[in-house]
């Protein structure tokens, strides 16, 4: 269900929920017995395929042996005594921001404020029906809610000692507390979510008569899970949040598409309706997966649930599972009660296609030690990076265990942030050829001791691997239509930050250091008008500034719209952004910035070095030209005098002298040397 941080990010936590059929007939289900096979087979908690488990860290429905509280106890099976049951409580505090060291149980604060909340918790349930039984509890973790201004609280509570322990009833702790906290507001000094409590998974405000977790369903009720990808709804925070406005009308518009599709399948004497559960985040927020259980009844007209069949219905109903409504699909992203089509591709339906049938499957990764300046597809940077790129993809698997199956591979995109690769690889169709193995044998090929390595040029962070319905989707593959998604590049100078060669290696200690915190002051958005739409900020380069000791940032923001809203203006995020930052004077705790450095896709209101520069430059062509034509100017008024006074001498002879009055004349015009 959800991946969360642990150990500062170091590793990962992953939390999931499992299902069975609980039938008279068959084996009473046993934590205990679950977790000591499971134990067994990874190694002692240690491994899960290519990946390393933390050995503390299994926990089966919330039972962890290490940290079980049963004294004595030598396998789970055998237990010498009565021991206590175990009851987990989750709830939300709204006043309190989440940090890095409330993620660390080894932090001075983790202690603290652990204790604290045990000091508020233990008395509660004291004063609650299972009082007389209660034995304690233990907060486990806190966890990020809401991007970090929320903290989340896991705690397991233990009760009952005694060889008969009455049954517990989660629905009357809940009211219980939630009578004690002021109808889930207020614990202690701290400020609670209404919507947040939950008693052993159980939270009334979510529960339906059909889905409900604490009464067990009829005999002849069954549910399935649905899982889809919305391609052109933009995940926000408000979709994690099951109160918010946005959360319920896209649950009730995803419910008004789905239901007419199932009462047109198969399974329509049956269906009884469908709930979304959540809403989770796809590739970097531009995509929303949607999570949904879906109920109906078996009786004669429906003996058993075919869930391929009412895949392939599905699949049919929505163009190929491209179109929901006013949604768009990922193809590929389709599965009922977890079945995929790409599992069955090759037996169920026919690849009809004029060339030999191949498997293919599209890749996705991130390249941070190289950054693309022109993401046009004809610049020659472009293409050098695609070529380069191609021939590493195909050689690390032309080098693999897979090449006698490999066919090639082909970069369909290259986008900004630093690098974000997109690639298509092909291989013939066999058995042993699958996701997983092609999944695998990329991490294998490009994992060394210092990460993730494509080649020896490029560096990776995170992969993903997707199937491709038809060898020939990439010709017939409909453009998806347009996300709400705007990008604004952002330029500004940091007056406190000394500029330094460091800066512009993407593996110093320095660039990492930087970047980091310039991301996390940039987050100021979601603090704004515009936090609703924010999906967060990343630094693309650094660099000089000519005659001055600072460092010029360049940086993309990401925000998220609506479909029928309107347009958000560059305008909008300069003047936001300097409102945020005190005239854009300040920016977090530790940089100063250049007021008038910002620069939001090209547009500032006040005159920048950079427009400074660029009409100085104008200027200076302006002047040559002026200087130019000047000169001719003179060259030719030179030329044209020249011209004047040599006409004149020519035509000298013909001029006619005075004349006298006695009609004499005379050769000079002065008459005084006559006389």
């Amino acid at each position: 269900m959800t991946f969360r941080s642990k150990k500062d990010r170091d590793d990962t936590g992953v939390d999931a929920i499992c299902s069975y059929r609980d039938e008279p007939s068959g084996p009473k289900f046993s934590r205990e017995t679950i977790y000591c096979e499971l134990s067994n087979m990874t190694n002692g908690i240690t491994e899960l395929g290519h990946y390393s488990l933390n050995s503390q860290s299994l926990y089966v429905n919330d039972y962890n042996e290490p940290h079980s509280l049963s004294a004595g106890k030598s396998t789970p099976t055998q237990s010498p005594g009565p021991k206590p049951e175990q009851f987990t409580l989750n709830f939300t505090i709204t006043n309190l921001r989440f940090t890095t060291d409330l993620g660390t149980p080894s932090s001075a604060r983790f202690n603290s404020t652990k204790k604290i909340m045990q000091h508020y918790i233990q008395p509660l349930l004291q004063k609650s029906s299972i009082g007389p039984r209660f034995t304690g509890c233990k907060v486990i973790g806190f966890r990020s809610v809401r991007n970090g201004d929320n903290t989340g609280v896991d705690a397991i509570c233990n009760y009952g000692n005694g060889s008969q322990v009455p049954k517990f009833d989660q629905a009357e702790v809940y009211q219980e507390l939630r009578s004690m906290t002021n109808g889930i507001t207020q614990l202690g000094i701290y400020d609670l979510d209404n919507k947040s409590l939950y008693i052993n998974g159980y939270n009334e405000p979510l529960e339906r008569s059909s889905l409900s977790i604490t009464t067990a369903p009829s005999p002849t009720s069954r549910h399935f899970t649905l899982n889809f990808t919305l391609t052109n709804l933009r995940y926000t925070a408000d979709l994690e949040t099951p109160s918010s406005r946005k959360f319920i009308s896209t649950v009730k518009i995803i419910n008004h598409y789905i239901d007419p599709l199932f009462k047109s399948s198969s399974i329509s004497s049956a269906y009884t309706g469908c709930k979304v559960m959540r809403f989770r985040s796809g590739r970097d927020r531009d995509n929303t997966g949607v999570d949904a259980v879906c109920s109906y009844k078996t009786n004669d007209s429906l003996a058993t649930f075919d869930r391929e069949k009412v895949h392939q219905e599905l699949s049919t109903m929505t163009n190929g599972v491209t179109k929901l409504g006013h949604y768009s699909l990922e193809r590929n992203s389709l599965y009922v009660n977890g079945f995929p089509l790409t599992d069955t591709a090759n037996t169920r339906k026919p690849v009809v296609t004029e060339a030999p049938a191949k498997l293919g499957y599209r890749l996705s990764f991130r390249i941070v030690n190289e950054n693309l300046t022109n993401p046009d597809p004809q610049s020659p940077e472009y293409k050098a990076a695609v070529e380069s790129i191609g021939n590493k993809m195909n050689q690390l698997y032309r080098q693999s265990n897979l090449r006698d199956q490999f066919l090639n591979c082909s970069i369909t995109g290259l986008r900004r942030g630093s690098i974000v690769v997109d690639c298509n690889c092909f291989f013939q169709p066999e058995p042993s050829i699958n996701r997983a193995v092609v999944e695998r044998t990329f991490q294998d090929g490009t994992s060394n001791a210092t990460g993730l390595w494509l080649g020896s040029s490029y560096q990776l962070q995170g992969f993903a691997v997707d199937g491709l319905e038809l060898a020939i989707e990439a010709a017939t593959h409909k453009t998806p239509l347009k996300s709400g998604k705007e990008n604004f590049r952002l330029n500004f100078r940091i007056s406190n930050l000394p500029y330094s060669p460091e800066l512009q290696d993407s593996g110093s200690p320095m660039y990492r250091e930087h970047k980091e915190k310039i991301e996390k002051g940039l987050d100021v958005f979601r603090t704004s008008s515009l936090k609703d739409y924010f999906a967060g900020c990343t630094v693309e380069s650094f660099g000089p500034v000519r005659g001055k000791a600072y460092t010029s940032v360049t940086s993309t923001c990401k925000f998220t719209l609506d479909p029928f809203l309107r347009i958000l203006q560059k305008q909008e995020v300069y003047e936001e952004l300097k409102r945020l930052t005190h005239g854009f004077t300040k920016l977090g705790p530790s940089y100063e910035l250049e007021e008038q450095s910002l620069v939001v896709e090209g547009y500032s209101p006040v005159e920048t070095d950079e427009q400074e520069s660029g009409r100085s430059e104008l200027q200076f062509w302006a002047i040559i030209l002026i200087c130019v034509f000047t000169l001719i100017g003179f060259i030719l008024l030179l030329l044209l005098c020249f011209l004047i006074i040599f006409c004149l001498r020519r035509k000298s002879h013909l001029y006619q002298v005075q004349q006298g009055m006695y009609g004499v004349y005379f050769p000079h015009l002065n008459t005084r040397k006559v006389h």
